[in-house]
């Protein structure tokens, strides 16, 4: 008897060690609080390495700073910055150190320019469906990692925090770089960041001042009349230059211009140019990426393949909304063109359907939406119908088929088309591709944004000023990630 008590009882506690090691396992969140951000603050002040030093905060990736990360990663790095604002005797880089969206910052900021370190923290899912967070310092003159420094946590996430590691998100801190453009609605943003370089720029040329007349700043067009003078304000608020009203007080022009990069992309350069050969006045430039998607003038649109004897009224005149450009229209070739066929057994339809058919150029990840006629657009599941973006993959030289909703396969009834428009009153099938697993990941995120569509009945989609923003950041993504991404499209005119 004393023996099966024995066993019983060892049994118990085999079972009970797992929970009690469980119990033990640190929460993220008071592990940042406790134990990472005492000992990051503390090493910034007393390790040899950062002393009179200005370091960076970053999200790594692949063991290098991270311009497009996610929410939880850039959440937990935030509050290691927070924190080491706060420390007396800690000297951060001015892109983090600024405050907020302000277009004003103080001359001394320069002297934050030089980043001699990037304290790096790392998020990743480990085989067993736990978690490890990294901290490490990276020295930028020699690439190397900082010996005696570094972090480590292991263990599960909220349901919250799996959320947010789901959600891709930009770090501000990269905001300029050509895989992180200013858009235009970050045209604040972006004279502050010119106006901190050139301004910087201006310090190091004091022998005589910039004087720039408040009338005859050069605007920039695309959009972006008025930055000009916006950065011309932020400098003069920084007595990096003199503004005047006297045309002949005048010995500079500051402008600006947009110089097209590939599509939607372009380089936008501030340039302050002296006035007349003047020895102690020197031309000086500065730069930063920006997204602006190109608006074609609205063509009139004739449909003469339908002809009425009485033509419908919004036939007569009907002006097709700006389309947006989206670079890349089968330019880099991963899939062929698109067309529509009919299945060739029932097997593959489980219900009266067509097929859109493409052939992958080489191994692929691709996406098919439909902007359905004055109905918006979707994105297509097929017929399981599942909540997050579906993804086909197909090797190189496969032949990809996905069913929709029976329609004509009469060649003469659809044709390729190279634009996305806001409205439209023909059926438009879309293929997004891509030849990166991070950037498929990016685009999927963002098609989850658009309404399902998973049956032969139409489904409400995007429309006007929603589709319109999520097409400009479909443009962004592509712009930054071109060399990754192809689409392909066809415009339906007989829906049967």
């Amino acid at each position: 008897m004393t023996r099966q008590l024995l066993i019983i009882l060892t049994l118990v506690l085999a079972q009970s060690i797992p929970t009690t090691a469980q119990s033990r396992e640190k929460d993220l969140d008071q592990w940042l609080d406790r134990e990472l951000v005492p000992y990051v603050k503390q090493q910034l002040l007393v390790h040899p390495r950062f002393k009179n030093e200005t370091v960076m905060f970053v999200v790594l990736q692949d063991n290098a700073p991270a311009s497009i990360s996610n929410e939880l990663a850039l959440s937990l790095r935030d509050r290691l910055l927070e924190a080491a604002i706060d420390s007396s005797g800690v000297s951060i880089g001015w892109q983090q150190g600024r405050s907020g969206t302000s277009l004003e910052s103080r001359p001394d900021d320069c002297l934050h320019d030089s980043v001699h370190y990037y304290v790096g923290l790392e998020l990743s899912q480990n085989l067993d469906s736990r978690y490890s967070v990294n901290v490490r310092a990276l020295d930028l003159e020699d690439r190397t990692w900082v010996t005696g420094f570094g972090k480590q946590w292991s263990g599960r996430l909220s349901t919250i925090q799996r959320q947010a590691m789901r959600q891709q998100s930009i770090d501000a801190t990269f905001l300029g770089a050509r895989d992180v453009p200013f858009t235009l609605e970050q045209t604040d943003l972006l004279a502050s960041h010119l106006a901190h370089q050139l301004s910087c720029t201006l310090q190091q040329q004091m022998e005589e001042e910039y004087v720039v007349s408040t009338s005859n700043a050069v605007p920039a067009g695309d959009g972006l009349d008025g930055t000009v003078e916006l950065i011309g304000n932020n400098l003069a608020n920084r007595q990096a230059l003199k503004l005047t009203s006297d045309a002949d007080k005048t010995n500079a022009v500051l402008s600006g211009k947009a110089h097209q990069i590939d599509n939607v992309l372009y380089q936008y350069w501030l340039t302050l140019t002296p006035e007349s050969d003047n020895d102690n006045l020197a031309a000086l430039s500065v730069s930063a990426y920006v997204v602006l998607p190109n608006v074609e003038p609205p063509p009139v649109i004739v449909d003469r393949s339908t002809r009425h004897e009485n033509p419908l009224p919004q036939q007569i005149g009907y002006k097709r909304p700006h389309p947006i450009t989206i670079p890349n229209a089968g330019k880099d070739g991963l899939i062929g063109p698109l067309k529509i066929v009919a299945p060739r057994s029932v097997s593959e339809c489980l219900s009266p359907c067509s097929l859109l058919q493409t052939r992958a150029n080489t191994d692929a990840i691709v996406f098919f939406l439909e902007h359905q006629a004055n109905h918006g657009l979707v994105r297509l599941s097929g017929q399981d119908c599942r909540k997050r973006t579906v993804a086909r993959i197909a090797r190189t030289g496969d032949t990809l088929n996905f069913p929709i909703a029976k329609t004509t396969t009469d060649r003469n009834n659809w044709t390729e088309t190279y634009e996305w428009a806001i409205d439209i009153d023909t059926d438009t099938f879309f293929a997004l591709v891509a030849n990166d697993a991070k950037i498929a990941r990016r685009l999927a995120n963002h098609i989850d944004d658009l309404p399902l569509r998973c049956s032969t009945s139409m489904r409400p989609g995007l429309k006007d000023a929603a589709l319109d923003e999520w097409l400009t950041e479909l443009a962004s993504i592509t712009a930054r990630s071109a060399e990754h991404i192809d689409w392909r499209a066809i415009q339906v005119r007989d829906i049967t």
